[in-house]
């Protein structure tokens, strides 16, 4: 794989050989790729598509951030294979371990050798793997741009650790739920997405204030947004009739490709009796619930009686316009954040 602008002076490349761009110094290059993602964005770079776009996805949705300047670094060529420990072929991190022919080890490697021999070399002229501060000085200075840039991430990461940043990167794009529409975007692109295009209902909340909602009861789920007041965090409500009883069920998710290590949130779900019950005692319905991590794939998210949701029964909801067939459930909701990462044991039974 060649880099694009590298000047006529260069020799070509072998295509099977995979370069990966470092940034280094004070002088800017022309711009390069980095496994099939532009480093530095072109025209003609625009249409191609960006490491990470999930199979069979749809459009893509780029940041509308605008762009930070040019970095004053200079870009070198890397050949992949350089950067990965020539036992295991895993991702080299601190400390780096060399032997006098060259290969490189990872740690982990060398403390399985008994005798810190080289297996690349050969058991005739095995030399010992020694530790290396040049090398742990080189790769600290090694920095990948991150592979959701396409979806407006602008970091630039450490490579040893740029894994760690794709797990938790909060620009990973997520899934349109509307069916047919297949739009892929990060999370703040999806809002305005939703918003705009297919009417979504949105409101604002502050972590641990309670929202007032009005949601129409119908065997089709009915959805609605909440976007988080403090850090433009998206939420999903979902509400619909629950089977032949004449309750709702309503469910909360937390609209993000993967999950954060902090915050994890809890939404806790009072039900509004309507006037005709009110004066009832125990004529109230209350629960607090773990809310779940989700990028909406095939819908997930979207039919709360199919995850963990808070259930209401029929005498609940309240009749619209003296339609018995129109009801709706007055709901408050309130999101807090909590500490600690979220699990899949938060969510058993759901």
């Amino acid at each position: 794989m060649e880099a694009a602008g590298t000047g006529a002076g260069r020799s070509s490349q072998s295509p099977s050989v995979e370069r990966v761009a470092c940034r280094a110094g004070k002088r800017p290059r022309a711009p390069l790729q980095l496994f099939d993602s532009p480093l530095i964005k072109d025209e003609e770079q625009e249409s191609e598509a960006a490491e990470g776009t999930p199979p069979g996805a749809g459009p893509v949705v780029p940041s509308t951030e605008s762009p930070p300047s040019p970095a004053a670094a200079e870009s070198v060529l890397v050949a992949k294979s350089m950067l990965r420990c020539s036992l295991c072929s895993h991702t080299l991190k601190k400390p780096i371990y060399q032997c006098a022919a060259g290969h490189l080890a990872c740690c982990g490697c060398r403390v399985k050798l008994p005798d810190n021999a080289c297996r690349k070399c050969g058991t005739a002229r095995a030399a010992a793997l020694c530790h290396s501060p040049g090398l742990d000085a080189f790769f600290g200075e090694v920095e990948v741009p991150c592979p959701f840039a396409r979806y407006g991430c602008r970091s630039f990461v450490p490579y040893f650790t740029s894994a760690d940043h794709r797990a938790a990167c909060a620009h990973a794009p997520c899934f349109c739920p509307e069916p047919g529409c297949g739009l892929v975007c990060a999370p703040r692109a999806l809002l305005a997405h939703l918003a705009h295009d297919h009417a979504w209902p949105v409101d604002a909340a502050r972590y641990g204030t309670p929202v007032q909602l009005a949601l129409p009861v119908t065997p089709h789920p009915h959805r609605r947004l909440l976007r988080g007041a403090d850090d433009g965090a998206l939420f999903l409500v979902a509400a619909a009739a629950l089977g032949d009883g004449g309750g709702a069920a309503v469910s909360v998710v937390h609209v993000r490709a993967n999950r954060p290590a902090h915050p994890r949130f809890t939404c806790m779900f009072y039900a509004n009796a309507p006037p005709e019950v009110a004066g009832l005692e125990g004529a109230y319905f209350f629960a607090t619930l773990p809310v779940r991590t989700t990028a909406l794939a095939d819908g997930d998210g979207t039919a709360p009686e199919k995850g963990l949701h808070f259930t209401v029964p029929g005498e609940m909801l309240r009749v619209r316009d003296g339609d018995e067939s129109s009801r709706e459930l007055l709901l408050s909701v309130r999101i807090d954040r909590s500490f600690g990462p979220e699990t899949p044991g938060d969510f058993a039974g759901s």
